[in-house]
């Protein structure tokens, strides 16, 4: 529970949600509580009038009534509003700071993690955690309150008999719940799991589709679906049956809470100590407080699934950054790069690269050319402070694990080899929010070789994208993700394979275009094309490492 409550830490702003919620629940079961319990007086003390000709003044009571009834249909309708409004709060703040967690940790940080797992615990993972205050949190302190409420209601006529509803609250609110916690935390565990692990099988089989099937590996993949798909039914079948068992013993404890109340209070009836409307009144009122009860036991039953969830996410989040913020940053004086005796291999595996140096001056265009592997991109990546490293590497005077990621974004921009494309149109996906001119955005299409292909387009820059750039051709994506490179108007640009997926033609104007722009520019261009040579002054060799 402790880490249940410790996971909404990132969403406290939104605490008068939940509390709204919680504050709701309760009187909505109090005002149900209350409405069985007047009916139940009212047409007793009716029954009692007529017979002994007794003046009653019904409007007290059917005014009552009517007034609990609308009360109970308006609090539901709130109940629910307000609190799927707090859950929905809670899963956006924890996306948020889930993100600003990972940031640091691509991709170097992420990689030991396969694709579908890293998907499902972005996805699944996170979503399920709408459970955390929508059926534990919120349900456990409603229930929690109400029982003391449905007590004290009770105290005022008998203590015997409230002793007896507090207990059989408790035992099925309390004992119950914590016998099918204790029941479902291996399953529950196990189908977190294997959730995870299907997620992960059918995601990677997705993406692999192709090499399956020329592999002949199809029926293996589907097998393999086929029993993480087993399983899961399995332990949810399992799930479902500790639940009906725990559902029956609520049930069965709000009959005994009934018997228990009839046979302390008839007595006190007899006696004359109880009006007989009373009793039926208690009688009532302890049928419909243990409306509150009923959904502990599904709520204790979700706490090891949703703790599992918690663990997979926290154990993403509290990885250790490969290259963490500097507590004092520090400010390059200049654009002057150095590379000394750089070091840096991927995990425990062989290094990418071994004792590389380099030194790229104020202004100066350099290509870095090598065979596929030999860390060409991984130098790229070196300088976007995405990879530790060994070794020095320092810009303006300042080494580069003293450069805050905000102070680098302001110096440096980079067009990946694998760019990245929103599912947004292409205008957004180049100006990411920046403030330019039509001029400069004029400029900006005619040096990344887009005016011409935009210009067909009908609806031009506001074409979207689609997802993840697939309404765009590799070539067109990577023109895009330059556009957004050049907006930038950074003193430092990375290219890696710039030109990569372009026809010739094309390549070569926009070769053109990009050398008469970046004079005076800081560039480090990585390729293997030789169109691209022209934009250098000076090329690198890079051997691949053995």
């Amino acid at each position: 529970m402790k880490e249940l409550l410790r996971m909404l830490k990132p969403a406290r702003q939104h605490w008068r949600w939940m509390a709204g919620g919680i504050g709701l629940g309760v009187a909505v079961i109090a005002a149900n509580a209350a409405l069985m319990a007047i009916s139940g007086w009212f047409i007793a003390s009716m029954a009692v009038a007529g017979v002994t000709q007794a003046s009653f003044n019904y409007f007290f009571a059917s005014a009552s009534i009517r007034a609990l009834a609308i009360l109970r249909a308006l609090g539901r309708y709130g109940e629910r509003l307000v609190t799927h409004e707090a859950a929905f709060h809670i899963l956006a703040s924890l996306r948020v700071w889930l993100f600003k967690r990972l940031i640091p940790l691509a991709p170097a940080g992420l990689e030991s993690y396969a694709g579908g797992d890293l998907a499902g615990r972005l996805r699944a993972d996170v979503d399920s955690l709408e459970n955390l205050y929508l059926r534990i949190i919120a349900p456990l302190f409603t229930g929690g309150f109400t029982i003391l409420l449905a007590g004290l209601f009770v105290l005022v006529w008998s203590g015997s008999a409230a002793l007896v509803l507090v207990g059989l609250l408790l035992l099925a609110g309390l004992l119950l719940p914590l016998l099918a916690r204790h029941l479902a935390a291996q399953p529950g565990k196990r189908s977190t799991e294997l959730a995870g692990a299907l997620r992960t099988t059918v995601t990677e089989g997705l993406q692999g589709a192709e090499e399956l099937l020329l592999l002949g590996a199809t029926d293996k993949q589907a097998q393999a679906v086929e029993a993480l798909s087993s399983g899961l039914v399995q332990q949810q079948v399992r799930l479902g049956q500790i639940s009906s068992l725990t559902l029956a013993g609520v049930t069965t404890c709000g009959a005994l809470a009934m018997a228990g109340l009839a046979l302390v209070c008839i007595p006190l009836v007899q006696s004359g100590q109880l009006a007989g409307p009373n009793l039926v009144m208690l009688l009532l009122f302890s049928a419909a407080s243990f409306e509150a009860v009923g959904p502990l036991a599904h709520s204790l039953q979700l706490i090891p699934a949703t703790s599992e969830a918690i663990r997979r996410i926290r154990e993403l989040a509290d990885a250790p950054i490969p290259l963490p913020e500097p507590l004092q940053p520090q400010l390059p004086e200049s654009c002057r790069i150095v590379l000394d005796q750089v070091s840096c291999s991927y995990g425990e595996g062989q290094a990418v690269l071994k004792q590389f140096s380099l030194v790229i001056n104020p202004g100066e265009q350099v290509a870095v050319v090598g065979p596929s592997g030999s860390g060409k991109s991984t130098l790229i990546e070196l300088l976007l402070r995405l990879r530790p490293y060994q070794g020095s590497i320092s810009i303006g005077g300042c080494e580069l694990r003293d450069i805050s990621p905000d102070q680098l974004s302001r110096l440096v921009a980079a067009v990946p080899q694998q760019p990245h494309l929103f599912n947004s149109t292409i205008r957004e996906n180049i100006l990411l929010g920046r403030d330019v001119t039509d001029e400069q955005l004029r400029a900006v299409l005619a040096d990344s070789g887009l005016e011409q292909w935009i210009a067909g387009l009908p609806q031009g820059l506001e074409t979207p994208v689609g997802e993840t750039g697939s309404a765009v051709s590799g070539g067109e994506a990577r023109r895009i993700a330059l556009a957004r490179a050049l907006v930038n108007n950074a003193p430092i640009l990375l290219l890696d394979e710039p030109t990569e997926g372009l026809d010739g033609a094309i390549e070569q104007s926009v070769v053109q275009h990009l050398k008469d722009r970046l004079q005076g520019t800081t560039v480090l261009v990585v390729t293997h094309r030789p169109a691209c040579l022209a934009l250098a002054q000076r090329v690198v060799r890079i051997d691949k490492t053995v």
